[in-house]
Order: structure tokens, then C-alpha cells, then sequence
């Protein structure tokens, strides 16, 4: 995901959404010849996630492809945050650098 461009893209063709999906398929219970429980019965068992979900299409027909699903953490978008944060500070210092550089070179 191009991040800079979510802003644009939310609502329209890229959004969170709350997902599910099956970790363990439901059994049914199995009883041999005399009626004795050989399997328990287990449940379905889901778990829930959030993902990114963005719309695709076919770059020649302009079909709709299947959606671009991506699952994220509240933490990983916490960390990319903090290194692009960190980028913007180390690129700040740079500037402000040559801001005196550029001055100190003007006064000779």
C-alpha cells in the first residue's frame, strides 16, 4: 500500500473492515457399531481480524478483479508510522544543515 495515497483512496476503493475466518472446521460426532462415542463433536471455531481490503481491476478490460486483501495490526501501522516519522526528522536535520551551510557559504 502506497500510503501516502489512502486518504484518497478511503471510502472509495480501499477501507478497513472488520474479517473472519475459520481456524477449525466444525466435526460432527462419530459413533461406532455399538453407539459408543469414538469422535466428540467439535464446533467451528473462527477467529476475527482487520484488514485492509482494496479493489483491483484488470488494467486492459477494466474487469473487477477479486479484492486485495491484507491483514494488519494496530501495532505494525504504529511502527511503519514511527520509522517514516523518523525519516522526516533525519531529513528535517539534513535541511536545516545546509539552511547554514548555504548561509555561512553566502557570507564570503
Amino acid at each position: 500500500m502506497n500510503w501516502a495515497n489512502y486518504t484518497d483512496k478511503k471510502g472509495k476503493t480501499a477501507d478497513f473492515k472488520n474479517k473472519e475466518r475459520i481456524v477449525q472446521k466444525a466435526v460432527s460426532e462419530v459413533k461406532d457399531d455399538d453407539g459408543k462415542v469414538v469422535q466428540e463433536a467439535v464446533a467451528e471455531k473462527k477467529e476475527a481480524y482487520i484488514a485492509l481490503v482494496e479493489k483491483r481491476w484488470d488494467v486492459e478490460s477494466g474487469e473487477a478483479l477479486a479484492d486485495s486483501e491484507r491483514e494488519y495490526s494496530l501495532s505494525e501501522l504504529e511502527s511503519k508510522k514511527a520509522i517514516y516519522d523518523a525519516d522526516m526528522a533525519r531529513a528535517k536535520a539534513q535541511s536545516d544543515g545546509l539552511k547554514t551551510a548555504i548561509a555561512d557559504f553566502k557570507k564570503l
